[in-house]
């Protein structure tokens, strides 16, 4: 089997990955791998001894931790919610 063929292979449709049809979300979606890339950088250069999955993998254990230290922090509540609402005005805007 190719490269190609592997990937392919690899590519799995489901009910939520139709949605990313829309130019925005595909956008969104490329923004957020990206720094999510970024992030994963992050962390190994904090511990360069990590193996490039092992940074992943710490990476996604501190996504899945980051909605219950957002809740301690309501400077950071209140900055997420200033920034949805941004997000909203410039989305009404432009209509």
């Amino acid at each position: 089997m190719t490269r190609e063929e592997e990937i392919k292979a690899a590519i799995v449709v489901t009910p939520d990955a139709i949605a990313f049809v829309s130019p925005e979300m595909n956008h969104a979606s490329e923004h957020l791998g990206l720094q999510l890339c970024f992030f994963v950088d992050f962390v190994q250069a904090l511990e360069p001894k990590l193996q490039r999955f092992e940074a992943t993998q710490l990476a996604a254990a501190f996504l899945e931790n980051l909605p219950e230290m957002c809740q301690g922090n309501p400077e950071v509540i209140e900055c997420l919610k200033q920034n949805a609402q941004l997000l909203i005005e410039r989305r009404f805007s432009k209509s």
